[in-house]
């Protein structure tokens, strides 16, 4: 166990590096299947939710307008599709990614996001995770690049700018540039 897994396992939370919970949260609404080869993209979002299973809970009713493949937070990670499900996420990026929803809202400060260190800690990690299983180089995509059909890591907000819509999470002021270093630091840990 790495420092952070030893914090966590001594405050009761799971570790970082675990599997998502065995609890599957099955959302409501996907369109469809997709071969694994066409997952290009990692998309984060921000639930708008204080816990991941509020989220999974919401996704899983037939009432909800959305779906992402997991929910994370300080704590636990819920999955809530498979990964060849084609979710309802973000417009322009749903047949090609794979979305993970983080606990917290898109108005949060840099702050605020920051008090929750676990939570981009554990998004990070799932986002290395999948970029090795998919082979998704382990970079930041802005809109241009999106629109040009680059592969990476994003956010939904950046599709919204590139195909269309008004979401704008995981917001403004969503640490990108440290919820990056972690990714590259547990990418290498991977290798």
């Amino acid at each position: 166990m790495d420092e952070h897994e030893q914090a966590e396992a001594s405050l009761g939370r799971q570790p970082i590096k675990a599997p998502c919970s065995r609890e599957f949260y099955k959302a409501a609404h996907h369109s469809g299947t997709r071969k694994l080869s066409e997952i290009d993209l990692v998309v984060l979002h921000a639930e708008e939710a204080s816990t991941a299973r509020a989220a999974a809970v919401y996704f899983k009713s037939p009432k909800s307008a959305g779906s992402a493949h997991l929910c994370v937070d300080d704590q636990i990670c819920y999955r809530c599709l498979a990964n060849e499900d084609v979710p309802w996420g973000a417009p322009g990026a749903n047949r090609n990614g794979f979305h993970i929803e983080q606990a917290g809202f898109a108005r949060w400060s840099t702050v605020v996001w920051k008090r929750h260190r676990l939570t981009l800690q554990r998004a990070a990690y799932k986002t290395a995770l999948h970029c090795k299983l998919f082979g998704i180089p382990v970079r930041f995509i802005g809109w241009r690049r999106l629109r040009a059909g680059a592969s990476g890591i994003t956010t939904h907000r950046q599709v919204s700018r590139a195909f269309g819509g008004t979401h704008s999470d995981p917001g403004l002021f969503w640490p990108r540039r440290l919820f990056m270093w972690y990714c590259q630091r547990y990418y290498r840990e991977l290798v």
